[in-house]
């Protein structure tokens, strides 16, 4: 008879694997997505490049922002991020901008070693500060997604795992621009 803990254990393992997916699938994005209220101003949330240099999210200001939230160790962030650089390339230059903002101790290439291994050469390296990240947006849930507009307020709000390149999300975020 198998015990509880390894009942847990077992199902703990298969759901960490990067190929593990649930019958029914991430639902899209677009019908995911909540309202934050109040909204929030984003513009004094930190990101530090790949080089090093810290740059406010107010560098981006006058854009419309896709920011998830992700690190390359989150089984469901692994599954989500390729989602999101297919949007990113159907988005294009005028579409919103996606801005992954990555959470890992390992650096910025722990985050290039990911997107070689997924194929993934379009979304910039930017990594995260999770008490700056808990004091401008109070989350600290992974994967979480913020859509920001043009005046660096949050928009709304995708928690958890969601796909992010299919047609009701494109439609979404281009009628924000």
């Amino acid at each position: 008879m198998i015990s509880r803990r390894g009942l847990v254990a077992g199902l703990g393992a298969l759901c960490a694997r990067p190929d593990f997916a649930f019958a029914e699938g991430a639902a899209s994005a677009a019908s995911r997505a909540r309202p934050v209220q109040p909204p929030r101003d984003a513009s004094l949330l930190k990101l530090t490049d790949a080089e090093g240099q810290t740059r406010p999210l107010s560098d981006w200001a006058g854009s419309v922002l896709v920011l998830p939230l992700w690190g390359p160790w989150c089984v469901p962030c692994q599954r989500e991020l390729p989602t999101l650089s297919r949007l990113a390339a159907q988005l294009g230059p005028e579409g919103p901008t996606v801005l992954p903002l990555a959470f890992d101790w390992r650096g910025p290439n722990a985050v290039r070693k990911f997107y070689t291994r997924l194929g993934i050469d379009n979304l910039p390296v930017l990594m995260g500060d999770g008490e700056n990240l808990k004091a401008v947006l109070d989350t600290e849930l992974l994967p979480s997604v913020f859509v920001i507009g043009r005046d660096s307020h949050t928009l709304s709000l995708v928690s958890g795992e969601a796909v992010w390149d299919d047609a009701p999300t494109l439609s979404w975020l281009t009628s924000l621009l």
